[in-house]
Parts: structure tokens; C-alpha cells; sequence
């Protein structure tokens, strides 16, 4: 059973949101980054995918995979990015102002747009209206949604406004298909001596 399951996931969530993990741990490898996925425990409560290792660095990742815009949407999109402000557990603050991870890595078609968490908050403060609640998620455009039967809040705002505070952006161009699997291999298999161990 996969832990990372909630009781309000879908499959192909998150299926992309798995395959978007693999393709950014990839090109950290590439990148020359020591890459370690984080346990199930520490990706469901803290909300951290990966750590990056390079010399003195050290970084917890959010990776978050491209998403539909809603629902009805056929195809994942990469224009508008959901930020989560509350999550769907009643005691969860959401991935944003309680998450553990100093960087969150985005993913767009051809890319990664990579942001301190920090800088973030105060991005999504500046642009959000916090007090204007959207009836749907076609309307979260810089409102707070919260979808029916859920104690979540979420919003979305345009992946262009990360420009101004973007770490770093890697584009996945390097990879190779064969990348992509043997990172998901060791993923794999370091989430299993995980479970060995505890």
C-alpha cells in the first residue's frame, strides 16, 4: 500500500507527481547532487520529496509535478501553479507555511523553476487575496479555494511570477529515459530498506 496516499488522492496525481520526482532526482544526479528520498514519514507530515547533497550544501526538495487546472481538464498544464495554504488533514498547514523543505522545485514542460520556500510565502502573500474565496478552481486565480468536503485551501498564481525569486531553473533536456528509471529503482529501494529498518 502506497503511504502516501490520502483518502482523497486519485491515481494519476499522484502517478504525475511520482514521475516528476523521478525526473527531477535524475537531473540532480546529473547535476553532480548526492540525491536521498525522504521516508514516507517525513514526505507525508514534513513535505519533502528528495535531499540534495553537494559538498557543504544540503537541501530538502518539494518537488511539485504539473497539474490540470481542474478537474474536467483533460491535460496537465504548466502556466498556473497550485500553492497549498492549508492541506486535507484537519491538523495539516499545508506543504507552504508547515512544510520542512527549503526548496521546492516546480516542474514545466521543459523544466524545473526551483524556489526557496521562504521566499515563497512572502511571493504568494504579496499576490493572494487571503480574504476573496473562489467558488471553483477555475476562479483560485490569486483567491482561496477550498475544494467541497475538505479542509483544504488552496490558490494558484502564474509560474511567471517565480521569475523574481527563482534559486535556480534545470532543464530536463540532460536526462535520459534510462536516468529516469534507475533513479526510480534506488527510490525504490531506499524506501524499502527504510521500512526494513523501522
Amino acid at each position: 500500500m502506497d503511504n502516501k496516499r490520502n483518502k482523497y488522492d486519485r491515481r494519476s496525481c499522484l502517478e504525475i507527481g511520482q514521475k516528476a520526482e523521478d525526473i527531477f532526482a535524475s537531473i540532480a544526479t546529473e547535476r553532480g547532487w548526492k540525491v536521498t528520498a525522504a521516508s514516507n514519514y517525513a514526505n507525508i507530515n514534513d513535505h519533502w520529496d528528495v535531499l540534495i547533497k553537494k559538498g557543504v550544501e544540503s537541501y530538502r526538495v518539494d518537488v511539485k509535478g504539473m497539474k490540470r487546472l481542474s478537474r474536467r481538464d483533460s491535460d496537465v498544464q504548466d502556466e498556473w501553479i497550485w500553492i497549498e495554504l492549508h492541506g486535507v488533514r484537519e491538523h495539516d498547514r499545508g506543504w507552504l507555511y508547515d512544510g520542512k523543505a527549503e526548496l521546492i522545485a516546480f516542474e514545466k514542460e521543459e523544466s524545473f523553476v526551483i524556489v526557496r520556500r521562504n521566499d515563497l510565502i512572502k511571493l504568494v502573500e504579496q499576490l493572494v487575496d487571503m480574504n476573496t474565496t473562489a467558488r471553483s478552481a477555475k476562479e483560485a486565480r490569486y483567491r482561496v479555494y477550498s475544494r467541497p468536503g475538505r479542509p483544504d485551501r488552496i490558490t494558484t498564481i502564474e509560474t511567471e511570477k517565480l521569475a523574481g525569486i527563482r534559486w535556480d531553473e534545470w532543464p530536463k533536456q540532460r536526462i535520459s529515459d534510462q536516468g529516469i528509471r534507475d533513479q526510480g529503482i534506488r527510490d525504490q529501494e531506499i524506501r524499502a530498506s527504510e521500512v526494513l529498518i523501522a
